[in-house]
């Protein structure tokens, strides 16, 4: 949406409109004899972004002159896609075969994403190049929170030139309290189902 946050850190003052299809598949309908990929997932997206304005203009006073300077910036439309490829251990313990692993182990999702956009329409001040970064990392998954960290891996040097990390916090709240806030606005609560067996 645009006018949300401050124009001193690039916050757009238009919308940009995305309509988007997103898409995955689980592989446990594999034949037993690839029964070890069966916890294998992938899922994906692909929108396209439409700025809600073709272009900014930014005004200013050039002092070497004496005169009031125009800066117009074309927003490009831009084609925003990705997806990830993950691994559940708690599917593999629960679905699969018990192997035994430490509980610790039991809970982790490793996996890989990857998050791209390309420029695709109006770019005469942006370029076409491709940016985005490849994010491999893992998350733990609990029967109240899940907890994650991945790293950002620029794809090339428009995207940027060190490696970044991020985290994340996620909380089950109709786990953590089912009769408190994450209870459904309308009909009755539902518990559900857990591969890990509760406490």
């Amino acid at each position: 949406m645009g006018r949300i946050g401050a124009d001193s850190v690039g916050a757009d003052p238009f919308n940009t409109y995305t309509p988007t299809i997103w898409f995955g598949k689980g592989f446990g309908d594999l034949p037993d004899t690839l029964s070890w990929l069966r916890p294998v997932a992938v899922t994906g997206q692909v929108g396209y972004a439409i700025p809600g304005r073709r272009s900014t203009t930014t005004f200013g006073f050039d002092p070497d002159i004496g005169e009031i300077t125009a800066d117009t910036e074309f927003n490009p439309q831009v084609l925003n896609w990705g997806a990830t490829i993950q691994y559940s251990m708690p599917y593999l313990r629960s679905a699969v075969i018990d192997l035994g692993l430490p509980e610790f182990v039991n809970h982790l999702i490793p996996l890989v994403e990857a998050t791209l956009q390309t420029p695709v329409s109006n770019t005469l001040t942006s370029g076409t190049k491709t940016t985005g970064t490849i994010n491999p990392g893992v998350l733990w998954v609990g029967n109240k929170f899940q907890v994650g960290v991945e790293a950002l891996i620029p794809i090339n040097r428009q995207s940027g030139t060190n490696v970044g990390v991020i985290a994340q916090l996620h909380l089950y709240l109709d786990d953590i309290d089912p009769h408190g806030i994450g209870r459904p606005i309308f009909g009755p609560a539902v518990q559900p189902a857990s591969p890990f067996p509760r406490n």
